[in-house]
């Protein structure tokens, strides 16, 4: 069986510094018989949001893919921009 993904999780995020873990480790616990990855819209916060998000990447390179906003979009361009990766 070729290990090709299933499903994608899109996951977009603004100052969740305090929530964001959690809601990574919600979509990683999930168990399924199929692979899974989680694409996360980091929209350059102001808070530590984006280093939670990067250790987790580095842990989980083959689950975890991210975009990092080099300014903020604002919610609905950054889930676009999520979503078409």
């Amino acid at each position: 069986m070729v290990n090709e993904i299933m499903v994608s999780v899109c996951m977009i995020t603004y100052n969740h510094a305090a929530y964001i873990s959690q809601a990574i480790e919600g979509v990683l616990s999930q168990e399924c018989n199929f692979s899974i990855e989680l694409i996360i819209g980091e929209d350059d916060s102001n808070d530590n949001t984006a280093q939670i998000i990067q250790g987790y990447a580095i842990k989980y390179p083959k689950e975890i893919r991210v975009r990092y906003n080099k300014m903020n979009l604002g919610m609905m361009p950054n889930f676009i921009k999520t979503l078409e990766e």
